[in-house]
Formats: C-alpha cells, structure tokens, sequence
C-alpha cells in the first residue's frame, strides 16, 4: 500500500511543492504548480523519468517529466483552433501542461489534481471545463487517470495524450516491444503499415527521431540494454489509439506517448473527442518500471 509524502523542489532558486506516493522501493513524486505533471518515477532512488536542466525549473513549456497534452496533441494547423468561426491561437500541446493545477486530494491512496478555466484558458479554449487528474501506485505500476468534465453549455471537442520522458542511456541501446496498424515520420497523407519490429533511428543530419504510430496495442514496451531499464505502457485501446516515439539529438530520453489524436484533429470532423454538456470521460494509463 502507498503513502504519501510532502517535499519541496528547490533549485536556481525555484521552489515547487511536490507530492509523493511511495510503495516499497518505488516511489512517484506529482509537481503541481509544473502542470500538475509527474516529475519522479523511481525504484530504490534510480530515476526512471528525464528532467531537462533548467527547463524545469523555467516557465517554458516542460520538456521533461510526464506533460499532460490538452486540448490538443501536437500544433493544429496554422497554431489555431477554429470554434464557431473564431480562430483560437494554441501553443504545442495545448493548455493543460504550462499552468499550475489545483491539489484536490492528497492521500495514501491517491494524489488528485484539478484544473478549471481561467482569463488565459478561455482566451485560446472558450469552454468549461474541469481536467481531472489521479495519480496511484502499487509496487512497480503506477496508474494516470485524466477525467474531462464539460461543464458548459455547448459541445466541447478535445484530445488528450501524455508525453512521458524516460531516462535512456543512449538512442542506439533502446528497443521496443510495440504492435500498431501503421508507423510513419508524418501524420499526413497514406500512412505505411508498422514492420513486424519498430524502431526508432535517426535520419543523417537530423535533430529528431519521431515515429506516429496508429492502431497502437497495449502495451507498448521499450527496453535499454545501457541502462537496464524495462518500461511497460498499458492503456485502455478505446481511449489511446495513437502512439508516439520521440528522441531529441545529444539528450538522454526516449518518450513513449499514448494520444489518442494528432495536431491537427481538434479542427477536423471525426477525428477528436467530444463531450456533450454535462458529460465527462476517464482516460486511463499506466507505467510499469522493472
């Protein structure tokens, strides 16, 4: 059974509050201030997680940790929303991951946060909403669960995705245990069905390493041979459809995301999830680390 602990994030004279459950040798550590994202993930202290220097502690989007991507995965078209014939301007990945989240609950049992419209969310996302989040552990597993409320009076389209950062020894050294309908570097135009093994290697002269992946099975699983790490995301296949694999040149990560939309869905009919007023909807997820 967990336990939850209290401690603060000190460093280049930044101070966050931090919340950490604790199970045996793991332990899981929730900034809320820091987009209400999970900055620790860690077994007898060996970090699983990826916190970019500095980034973290700065008010630039958090390249690190486990960003919460609402309402949108990726960067529409144009960087805008198009709502009733208004343009909304939106950042990458949305709204939910640069402002601070609300603690709801702090418990043994669970950490949950909240985060409801303000001036700045209703300037790029004219909705009422309320963004959920729990957090639980239990040995090895924790378990990420995003509820997204409608409280307006209007439908309200949306995605939802997760952009975890996990510790890598080195691109070279991670492989992967993935199944998916189709892998691409582009999530435009006919997209290529998956090979039988996916990998995640770098173009010459490129900065990035991406693979988008459709029609993704749970669990996706990714192993280091430097480090020794075994990662484990299972999801419910019903709320996650898509997959992302990420690498950035010289840094030492590999992400593994579940989405379940790209940049440009929120603007594109079918492609994204809508709530009727009143309704709400769970997305659910979880990280096993060996």
């Amino acid at each position: 059974m967990s336990t939850i602990q209290t401690g603060t994030h000190e460093k280049y004279g930044v101070h966050y509050k931090t919340l950490t459950l604790t199970d045996g040798e793991y332990a899981l550590t929730v900034t809320p201030e820091k987009g209400g994202m999970a900055t620790s993930f860690t077994k007898n202290g060996e970090e699983y997680l990826w916190l970019r220097d500095k980034n973290f502690e700065s008010t630039d989007r958090p390249r690190c940790g486990i960003p919460i991507l609402f309402p949108n995965c990726g960067k529409p078209d144009g960087g805008v929303h198009h709502f009733d014939g208004a343009d909304c301007p939106i950042e990458i990945h949305g709204l939910a991951d640069l402002v601070p989240w609300q603690i709801k609950t702090a418990a043994d049992e669970a950490i949950e946060l909240t985060l409801a419209p303000n001036g700045l969310t209703k300037f790029v996302y004219p909705f009422e909403f309320l963004l959920t989040m729990r957090y639980t552990l239990c040995g090895n597993t924790a378990t990420l669960a995003l509820t997204v409320a409608n409280h307006g009076d209007k439908e309200m389209p949306f995605s939802v995705g997760f952009h975890p950062y996990f510790a890598a020894s080195n691109l070279d050294n991670v492989s992967f245990a993935i199944q998916a309908a189709t892998c691409s570097e582009d999530a435009k135009g006919e997209q290529p069905a998956a090979p039988e093994v996916i990998t995640l290697t770098r173009k010459p002269g490129s900065a990035d390493s991406i693979r988008l992946l459709t029609g993704v099975k749970s669990p996706m699983v990714m192993q280091d041979a430097g480090n020794g790490h075994k990662v484990t995301v299972a999801f419910d296949e019903s709320c996650f459809g898509n997959g992302v694999l990420w690498q950035q040149d010289a840094e030492q990560f590999v992400c593994m995301e579940p989405w379940n939309g790209w940049a440009n869905s929120v603007n594109e009919a079918g492609k994204h999830e809508t709530l009727a007023p009143g309704a709400e909807k769970t997305f659910a997820w979880s990280i096993t680390i060996e």
